[in-house]
């Protein structure tokens, strides 16, 4: 697993890979969305790889003072359902709360009922569709806000 920000070259490459993967899935949904959205700086970026080779990325960027935003969340196809997807999570919900963020809050597509149930697992709620997605239907934000516990164990 590798931290980094949106301008590492596996991060474009998988990015890459996970546009063309939505672009397939959703057709011209996929276009309005990469239209739709905001274009961020400064992402948080988690990559995880199989040898070489960027199998996983999720990253998250500042929305507003106490709250960030998850983004580009992948797990190519051949590595799903390992894990991968909620460790990236919790990964970026630590590395928030260390940064001093209270919430996280993140959109995905109503035709994409996998991605909701996941984040709902993972205590994610729906919430008010939010800037710039609202009034759009096709998109179903969350909210989450971030509790990190820690063991303490005396001997």
């Amino acid at each position: 697993m590798v931290f980094t920000d949106e301008n590492n070259e596996n991060f474009i490459k998988i990015d890459q890979e996970q546009s063309d993967y939505y672009n397939n899935l959703l057709g011209s949904i996929a276009i309005d969305y990469r239209n739709t959205c905001l274009d961020y700086k400064d992402h948080f970026v988690v990559l995880v790889f199989d040898d070489d080779l960027p199998i996983a990325c999720g990253s998250f960027v500042e929305y507003c003072k106490d709250t960030v935003e998850i983004k580009n969340l992948f797990v190519k196809e051949g590595y799903r359902n390992q894990g991968l997807g909620n460790t990236i999570v919790k990964k970026l919900e630590e590395e928030s709360k260390n940064r001093g963020y209270d919430f996280i809050i993140l959109e995905t597509n109503i035709h994409m009922p996998i991605a909701i149930s996941f984040y709902s697992k993972l205590n994610y709620n729906l919430i008010e569709n939010y800037p710039p997605f609202v009034g759009n239907e096709l998109y179903v934000c969350m909210k989450k806000k971030i509790v990190i516990y820690y063991i303490i164990i005396v001997i």
